[in-house]
């Protein structure tokens, strides 16, 4: 029994100075690094249109120059993405576009909706963006007006949201059926007891 202890505890001894050899071998070595991103092209210019009857929310951008536009997910260095800045300021050149609003739009679509708009004046700006969502010295805005167009989801007023509509209309008609069945059973129990 002292013999199987003894092995085990040798066998432990030599697993833990394997791992502790392995984790100083792994700290020692040297850590990758991203490659860099590609640099932003000079000489490309980007314009963009404004939306058309047939697709009243959507704006187009044309580049003078072909690239290589991907999403920023496809995580590929040598890529560009578009960056479309709804009605706020477009970030500078050289510094990163902020993610996670929902007026600043990363795709890789040169034809993008811009989903719901309110009716009037607005500005889109296209900024080209290094993989990395650094924006480039390459952009172009257009103005436009725009009549409301229906959301889609819950939620809005009558001229922003066609699902409400219904909704009134429902919620008034079971209100109208509920007050004919109480008018009803109240002119029955009336014609019962006289």
């Amino acid at each position: 029994m002292l013999t199987r202890i003894t092995g085990l505890l040798a066998s432990a001894i030599g697993l833990a100075a394997a791992m502790a050899l392995g984790g100083l071998a792994l700290a020692q070595a040297p850590t990758p690094t991203a490659p860099p991103a590609a640099a932003c092209p000079t000489g490309v210019t980007l314009t963009v249109s404004a939306p058309s009857a047939s697709a009243p929310s959507s704006v187009s951008v044309t580049l003078s120059s072909e690239l290589n536009i991907k999403p920023a997910t496809a995580a590929d260095p040598t890529s560009f993405h578009l960056h479309y800045f709804v009605d706020t300021d477009a970030t500078a050149a050289g510094t990163p576009v902020p993610t996670g609003n929902p007026k600043i739009i990363h795709s890789a679509s040169t034809t993008q909706d811009l989903g719901a708009l309110t009716a009037g004046s607005h500005t889109v700006t296209v900024v080209l963006g290094q993989f990395n969502h650094v924006a480039c010295d390459v952009s172009g805005s257009v103005t436009f007006t725009s009549v409301a167009l229906p959301a889609t989801g819950s939620g809005g007023n009558f001229g922003q949201n066609s699902s409400v509509l219904p909704m009134a209309a429902w919620l008034a008609l079971v209100s109208a059926s509920l007050m004919v069945l109480c008018l009803g059973v109240g002119l029955r129990t009336v014609t019962k007891r006289g």
